[in-house]
C-alpha cells in the first residue's frame, strides 16, 4: 500500500508541473478580390439667346451659305496608284473671287459657297436715323465620313503641294486640294450688309463634322502579317498664301477620310 501511495503522489506531482513548447506555424492564404468601379459623368449645357429689336425695319439683307457633304459606304481599292496634286505659281494677283478645287484621289467632296446680300438706304430722309435696316449672315457646313474603306497596295508616295501660289490677292480666295480618298473639303462665306441707318447686324457660323467606322489598309502585304510597308505621304504649302487682303480659305490633305472646313459669316449695319 505504501508503494502505491508513493506512485500516486508522484503522478499527481508530475501533473501539476508546467509544460513548455516552441511551435513554428506556416500559413498560406489565397485571396481573390474583385474591384468594380462605375463612373458616370453627365454634362449638359444649354445656351439661350433672346434678342429683342424694338424698331421698325424697312429693309433687310439676308445671306445664307450652306454646304452639306457626305461620304458613305465608299470603297477605294487600288494597286500601284501613286497620286500627286500640284498647284504651282497659281492664284496670284487676283481681285474679286477665286475658287480652286483639285483632287487626284477618289470619292472626294469639295465645295465653295459664297453668299452676299446688301441693302440700300431707304426712307424719305436717308441717314437721319428714321430708316432702319437689318443685316444677317449665316454660314453652315456639315461633313459626314462613315463606313468607308480604303484598301491599297504597292503605293510609293502620295503628295499634295501648293507652291508659289495664292499670293497678293484682294477679295476672296478658296482652295481645296486632296490627293487621298473619301475626303470632305469646304469653304463657306456669307456676308449680310445693311446700309440703312441705325441698323442691326447678326452673323452665325456653324460647322458640324462626323468621322466614324472608317477603315484604311495601305501597305504592301504578301500574306505575312509582319510584312507591312506604309505609304509615304506629304502635304506641303511652300511660299504660298502670303500678302493677301480679304478672306482666304485653304484645305489640303494627302490622306483619307478627312473632314476639313472653313466657315465665315460677316454681318454689318450702318
Amino acid at each position: 500500500m505504501l508503494g502505491r501511495a508513493l506512485t500516486l503522489a508522484a503522478l499527481l506531482a508530475f501533473a501539476a508541473a508546467p509544460a513548455y513548447a516552441d511551435v513554428d506555424l506556416f500559413v498560406t492564404v489565397y485571396k481573390q478580390k474583385d474591384v468594380t468601379i462605375t463612373e458616370t459623368i453627365d454634362k449638359k449645357v444649354d445656351v439661350f439667346i433672346d434678342v429683342t429689336v424694338d424698331i421698325d425695319v424697312l429693309k433687310s439683307a439676308e445671306a445664307d451659305a450652306i454646304i452639306n457633304q457626305t461620304n458613305d459606304n465608299n470603297e477605294a481599292c487600288e494597286n500601284c496608284a501613286e497620286k500627286s496634286d500640284t498647284i504651282h505659281d497659281s492664284a496670284n494677283l487676283n481681285s474679286g473671287i477665286v475658287t480652286i478645287n483639285q483632287a487626284a484621289g477618289n470619292n472626294n467632296n469639295q465645295g465653295s459657297a459664297i453668299a452676299v446680300a446688301v441693302d440700300v438706304e431707304v426712307g424719305d430722309d436717308p441717314g437721319t436715323g428714321t430708316d432702319h435696316g437689318f443685316g444677317h449672315a449665316q454660314s453652315h457646313v456639315e461633313q459626314i465620313n462613315e463606313l468607308n474603306l480604303v484598301d491599297a497596295v504597292n503605293l510609293l508616295f502620295r503628295d499634295a503641294l501648293i507652291e508659289d501660289s495664292v499670293n497678293n490677292n484682294t477679295g476672296v480666295v478658296h482652295v481645296n486640294q486632296a490627293a487621298g480618298n473619301n475626303n470632305n473639303q469646304a469653304n463657306a462665306l456669307s456676308i449680310g450688309f445693311s446700309l440703312a441707318g441705325d441698323g442691326v447686324a447678326l452673323a452665325e457660323a456653324d460647322l458640324g463634322q462626323v468621322n466614324q467606322n472608317n477603315q484604311v489598309f495601305e501597305s504592301d502585304f504578301d500574306g505575312d502579317a509582319t510584312d507591312f510597308i506604309g505609304v509615304t505621304k506629304t502635304a506641303i504649302i511652300s511660299n504660298s498664301v502670303n500678302d493677301n487682303t480679304g478672306v482666304i480659305g485653304v484645305n489640303q490633305t494627302a490622306g483619307n477620310m478627312a473632314n476639313q472646313g472653313n466657315v465665315v459669316a460677316v454681318a454689318a449695319a450702318q
